[in-house]
């Protein structure tokens, strides 16, 4: 039963972690090209982004193989 709830635990860690990821890359897009919404909304929002923005610098960094991640989580050989 712990096991499964630990799993489970990372699991949902891990889908947090992407979302915000995801939520940031979104909304940061218009730097790297990919449409996004309107810069004032961005603007209005940057502020309570410090957290999306640091987790997706640590993404950007420790990125290796997301794929290889996302295979372990499920334990996919």
């Amino acid at each position: 039963m712990e096991s499964f709830r630990h799993q489970s635990t990372e699991y949902i860690e891990f889908e947090l972690r992407e979302l915000e990821n995801v939520f940031a890359l979104v909304l940061m897009g218009a730097f790297v090209g990919i449409p996004s919404p309107p810069t004032t909304l961005v603007i209005r929002l940057m502020p309570h982004m410090v957290r999306e923005i640091k987790v997706m610098n640590q993404r950007a960094v420790d990125l290796d193989d997301v794929f290889a991640e996302v295979a372990g989580m499920f334990d996919i050989d």
